[in-house]
């Protein structure tokens, strides 16, 4: 497994193991969802900025774009009240979702410029990553616990998804 790949495949067990925390505060009476919101944003854009970091040498901007977009909405998030008002929750899970769109697609383009059949991966999980954003972000206006649990099967689906593209890379190169 060549060093880019290990250190996805290591990014996307961290996402992963976030979500699955998420899962489990519940449980422990955790259930602040502005610091939980706020936490996790920190989070992805730390192990993101870490990502990119890791791998300069490869030129792929997409971890250095995700920190940015996740340190973005840390910001937007302190002046709004997402506490109060699920729709303000709902408004920056749909930004963040909507940027992270963009920035898959252009590294789907970046496959597709260099005639790897990776592309159409890509967009799959691309379609996948937008329909769950889309119904995370509509499905946040129950009690907190639930929101929670809501976010915490996105993360965590959304840490799957990332999973796929090392995994099918290291793969396509074991057959070759």
């Amino acid at each position: 497994m060549k060093y880019k790949q290990k250190v996805d495949l290591s990014i996307a067990v961290f996402l992963i193991i976030i979500g699955c925390s998420l899962l489990i505060l519940p449980i422990f009476k955790v259930v602040n969802l502005e610091v939980i919101f706020i936490t996790v944003m920190i989070l992805y854009a730390i192990l993101n900025f870490l990502q990119f970091i890791l791998i300069r040498s490869s030129k792929d901007y997409e971890g250095l774009f995700t920190s940015l977009i996740s340190v973005i909405v840390v910001i937007a998030s302190f002046f709004l009240d997402i506490l109060e008002k699920p729709v303000n929750l709902a408004m920056l899970l749909m930004l963040w979702v909507t940027v992270m769109s963009v920035i898959k697609l252009k590294k789907s383009d970046y496959y597709d410029d260099r005639n790897n059949k990776m592309w159409k991966l890509r967009i799959a999980t691309l379609a996948l990553f937008m329909i769950v954003g889309f119904l995370t972000s509509i499905n946040l206006y129950y009690e907190e616990y639930v929101r929670v649990i809501v976010l915490g099967y996105f993360f965590f689906i959304h840490g799957v998804l990332e999973l796929t593209d090392p995994i099918v890379n290291y793969l396509l190169q074991k057959e070759k």
